[in-house]
C-alpha cells in the first residue's frame, strides 16, 4: 500500500511510531520490575529531584536506611545487604526514568505539532487526552507503590490493574491514531474525487478510488464490527484479570492445564457465592482468567470467520495475524502457568497481549476506513 502521509505530516507519523514503541518498552520494563520484586525499593516519590540516583556511598547508605523502614525489608528482605539492594534499586530507578522520558517524548513534540498545525481540530482533544492518560498512569504507579509501603509488603492488585490498564489504553489510542491516519475518514461521493482530508492528513487518491469501487456488504460489516468491538472489550477485561493474577501471584497456585487440580472448577471456587472479595482470592482469579481466555478466543474466532467472508485483502491480513497472535498468546499463557511463571515467559506473555491488541485494532481500522 502506498504511503498516505503528506511530507509535512511524516514527522507526526514517526512520532506516533516512536510513542507506541516507548509505551511498549514502558509496559515491558514495568513487568520486569514487578517480576523481579524491585518496585518497592524506592520508598519516596520525587518527580523532579528523583531523576538523580545516589551519587556516593553515603547517599546509598541513606537510601538503604529508608528502605529498611519499609514492610518489604522487615518482613521479606531482612537478609538483604547493600549490594543486593542496589540491584533492585536500579531496576525501579530505570522504570521511573523510562516513565519520565516517555512523558517528555510525548509532550515536547506534541507542543511543536500544535504550533505548526500538524495537529488540529478534534485531534487536539485526542492527543491532549493521551497526555492526560500518560500523567494519570504515572500517578497510578505511585498510588500502587504506596499500597505496598503500609503494613503488607505487596501492592494492591486493583491498583496494579489500573496502572497497567492506563498504559494499555494509552498505547491503544496512539496505535489507533497511527493506523487510522493511513486511511480516509470519509467514503468519497464519486469516483472523480481526487483527495480527501481527515484531520491534518491528506489522503491518497488510489485508496479512495479503491473504496469507491468496492462492493458494499452492510450486514456483514455491521456483524463483524460488533464482534470486533466485543473482542476489544473482552481483551481489555482479560488484561485486567491478568494484572489481578500477577498482583496476587495467582499463577503459582495451580500449575496444571486444562484442569485445576483434578477438576475443571477447583473446589475452592463456589460459583454461587461470588462477591467482590472473590477477586482477591488467587484461586478464583486464576480460574476466571482461564474462563475469560476461552471466551476471548471464541469471540475472536467468530469475528475472524465473519471477516474472512468479506474478502478485503487488508482486513484478511489483519485477521490472519490476529489469529496467529491469539494462538501465540494462548501458548505463552499455558507455558507460563505450567512452568510456574518464569521471568522470560511471563514477560513474553505480557508482550503477547499488546501484540494481540495491536492486531485487533488493525482489523478495526480496516473495517472503519477501508470498507465502503
Amino acid at each position: 500500500m502506498p504511503s498516505l502521509y503528506t511530507n509535512h505530516n511524516k514527522h507526526l507519523a514517526i512520532w506516533l511510531k516512536l510513542m507506541c514503541l516507548a509505551v511498549i518498552c514502558m509496559i515491558f520494563i514495568g513487568g520486569f520490575t514487578r517480576l523481579t520484586h524491585s518496585g518497592l525499593s524506592i520508598t519516596e516519590w520525587k518527580p523532579v529531584t528523583g531523576i538523580l540516583p545516589p551519587l556516593n556511598e553515603e547517599a546509598w547508605i541513606q537510601e538503604f536506611d529508608q528502605y529498611k523502614q519499609s514492610p518489604e525489608y522487615i518482613k521479606v528482605n531482612k537478609h538483604m545487604g547493600l549490594s543486593e539492594f542496589k540491584s533492585i534499586f536500579w531496576v525501579e530507578f530505570i522504570h521511573r526514568i523510562a516513565g519520565r522520558v516517555t512523558g517528555i517524548l510525548y509532550l515536547l513534540p506534541l507542543v511543536f505539532f500544535l504550533i505548526n498545525g500538524a495537529v488540529r481540530g478534534k485531534d487536539v482533544f485526542i492527543y491532549v487526552g493521551g497526555f492526560i492518560l500518560l500523567v494519570g498512569q504515572g500517578f497510578a504507579g505511585w498510588y500502587m507503590v504506596k499500597s505496598g509501603l503500609a503494613s503488607d509488603p505487596h501492592v494492591s492488585h486493583f491498583r496494579l490493574a489500573i496502572h497497567l490498564l492506563l498504559a494499555v489504553l494509552l498505547y491503544a489510542l496512539l496505535f489507533w491514531q497511527l493506523m487510522r491516519s493511513r486511511h480516509p475518514e470519509h467514503q468519497p461521493s464519486s469516483r472523480g474525487a481526487q483527495s480527501a482530508t481527515w484531520g491534518s492528513h491528506e489522503i491518497a487518491t488510489d485508496a479512495i478510488a479503491l473504496r469507491a469501487r468496492a462492493p458494499r456488504n452492510d450486514a456483514s460489516q455491521s456483524t463483524l464490527n460488533h464482534y470486533l468491538n466485543l473482542s476489544l472489550l473482552l481483551l481489555l477485561v482479560q488484561i485486567v484479570f491478568g494484572a489481578f493474577v500477577a498482583g496476587l501471584n495467582a499463577g503459582l497456585v495451580y500449575n496444571e492445564f486444562p484442569l485445576m487440580g483434578e477438576t475443571f472448577i477447583p473446589h475452592e471456587v463456589t460459583l454461587a457465592n461470588i462477591s467482590l472479595q472473590s477477586f482477591s482470592e488467587p484461586v478464583f482469579v486464576q480460574f476466571i482468567h482461564r474462563i475469560t481466555a476461552y471466551i476471548v478466543m471464541i469471540v475472536i474466532f467468530i469475528a475472524c470467520f465473519n471477516g474472512f467472508k468479506i474478502k478485503n485483502p487488508t482486513l484478511t491480513k489483519a485477521l490472519f495475524y490476529l489469529i496467529l497472535a491469539l494462538v501465540f498468546q494462548v501458548m505463552l499463557g499455558i507455558s507460563t502457568l505450567i512452568y510456574s511463571v518464569p521471568l522470560i515467559l511471563a514477560l513474553l506473555h505480557q508482550l503477547g497481549a499488546v501484540i494481540a491488541l495491536s492486531c485487533l485494532l488493525w482489523a478495526k481500522v480496516a473495517v472503519e476506513y477501508l470498507l465502503p
